[in-house]
């Protein structure tokens, strides 16, 4: 049986307190040119760092799985477990609880074309499956409903908070980002619409200090960052932001906060890293990108 590796460049960035960055340290692990992987997240939980990622054929094949792997050091990783539904499933995500690790990712499904088309991709629905102790997995659940994807979720002040948008085939003229709560991961009630404009998409979220949520999104032309205007998270204001953040990630440290993602570069994408400075978004490094 053929094993089917990764392709992830793990990376150590030293971030200086005058805002210079530094790349330290930065590994490929196990190339296999052959395959497609990609659409990783990483997450430190229980002493270990866990990865997760999609194989499939190619970038928009209909055979895509999620593999989960597990690392003491980051450079040695062991399969932990396979992902897989009847549809692509796509774009893992972590999120981390002090028990539990959780892993997202959104389905595409198939519908039948007119006439003598073939099949073509309908729409997404996102789906949940979890680990108490880093080896027995739960099943896969649905989450939502369908024609929703629940990109990022984060457990903030003991709940779970999900940023989910519209996505089906065609794309509407018209695509909601809502915020979404659950207590168990898996069953999800609405708190807000944070924007039927600019066709918002992938995004992620934290709280602040003054108990307002901020979120950060990909739109059709430059990313938007939104914030609550008070702690029911229910009412937002936002602008643009200067550059493109496709598949947002954000981090912290200390009282600063980073963002991660896809950018342009004389035609070119590439993954950068920005710090989020009152309201506006610095460049900060540009990672080895292909």
């Amino acid at each position: 049986m053929k094993t089917k590796m990764v392709a992830v460049t793990a990376l150590l960035i030293s971030v200086a307190a005058h805002g210079e960055t530094e790349l330290l340290w930065h590994q490929v692990i196990d190339p296999q040119p052959d395959e497609h992987n990609a659409f990783t997240d990483l997450a430190w939980w229980k002493g270990s760092y866990w990865l997760c990622f999609r194989n499939g054929e190619h970038h928009v094949s209909m055979d895509g799985v999620i593999h989960v792997m597990r690392s003491d050091d980051m450079k040695t990783w062991t399969p932990v477990t396979v992902l897989r539904t009847q549809g692509d499933d796509r774009d893992p995500h972590f999120t981390v609880t002090d028990d539990r690790l959780y892993c997202y990712f959104g389905v595409w499904d198939t519908k039948f074309g007119e006439g003598t088309a073939l099949p073509d991709r309908h729409q997404v629905r996102s789906h949940v499956a979890w680990t108490d102790n880093g080896e027995d997995w739960s099943k896969v659940h649905a989450c939502w409903e369908a024609g929703w994807w629940i990109w990022r979720v984060r457990e903030l002040d003991g709940a779970l908070y999900g940023a989910a948008y519209t996505a089906y085939r065609p794309k509407p003229d018209v695509r909601e980002t809502l915020l979404l709560k659950s207590t168990d991961g898996y069953t999800w009630e609405k708190i807000s619409v944070v924007t039927n404009k600019l066709r918002a998409g992938e995004s992620d979220f934290w709280l602040n200090d003054d108990g307002t949520m901020t979120l950060v999104t990909r739109t059709e032309q430059t990313a938007n960052i939104f914030t609550s205007t008070d702690d029911t998270f229910t009412e937002w204001s936002g602008h643009a932001l200067d550059g493109w953040v496709h598949a947002p990630v954000a981090a912290f440290w200390g009282d600063r906060v980073f963002l991660a993602g896809r950018d342009r570069d004389d035609g070119k994408t590439v993954a950068r890293v920005w710090e989020l400075v009152d309201g506006k978004i610095e460049p900060l490094f540009t990672l080895p990108s292909k």
